[in-house]
């Protein structure tokens, strides 16, 4: 019996060690050509991707979890044609179990890159673009997008749940601004023409209206900013 006690003690003890957290770095580079597209899958942590004039695509990640979820759940960076593939939970599928890796994600791509970008809970914030083409999906992640040029039929398009969204334009910023929120609110800087407003939608044209602004939310609201 003692012995047997003596070994649920040393269990117990090792126990914690066994399930501890861990944090590793990983980097990653790939060549992109300008006007390619970046296309990111994450679910917890923090999303950061900022403009660079290099024609590469860098990728730093802080991954935190158990030394099993580390070592089965991959960030995993692959190319197809102009397109750079980023999914910071990578897996096996026959794997269904503690497949969530928090990860901090830092990427420099060129100025010019398009975005498509698809999180649960991590903030996103996109800074110092000229892309034609912006695409934040997340659940309860807040958005911030900074455009440096606006460019001719520009389409951002941003769906959360009640994460809020802030989008940093230039004064020549034109759109066709499509707000749908539950109990959300649309705030802007510049000057808009309205069209149609009702309790959950709002549409109307930010100057000549010649790109596409669609922000859906259910509880988060939109503040566009100069």
């Amino acid at each position: 019996m003692k012995t047997l006690a003596a070994a649920f003690a040393i269990l117990a003890l090792a126990a914690p060690a066994a399930f501890a957290h861990e944090t590793e770095t990983v980097n990653r580079t790939v060549a992109m050509p300008d006007g390619g597209t970046l296309d990111v899958k994450t679910f917890s942590g923090r999303v950061t991707i900022t403009a660079t004039d290099e024609p590469q695509v860098t990728v730093s990640a802080v991954r935190r979890g158990t030394r099993s979820q580390l070592d089965r759940v991959r960030l995993d960076v692959t190319t197809s044609g102009s397109t750079v593939y980023v999914d910071a939970n990578h897996h096996d599928r026959a794997s269904w179990r503690d497949n969530v890796v928090d990860t901090d994600l830092d990427i420099r791509v060129p100025r010019r890159t398009n975005l498509r970008i698809t999180s649960f809970s991590a903030p996103v914030d996109v800074d110092g673009f000229d892309a034609k083409e912006v695409v934040a999906h997340t659940f309860s992640g807040r958005v911030e997008i900074r455009v440096s040029r606006w460019q001719d039929d520009e389409r951002i398009d941003v769906k959360t749940f009640s994460g809020r969204v802030t989008l940093r334009v230039p004064d020549n910023a034109s759109a066709r601004v499509d707000f749908d929120s539950f109990s959300g609110h649309l705030d802007s800087e510049l000057p808009m023409t309205l069209h149609a407003a009702g309790r959950r939608n709002v549409s109307a044209d930010l100057g000549t209206g010649r790109g596409t602004l669609r922000v859906h939310t259910f509880s988060g609201g939109l503040k566009i900013q100069r």
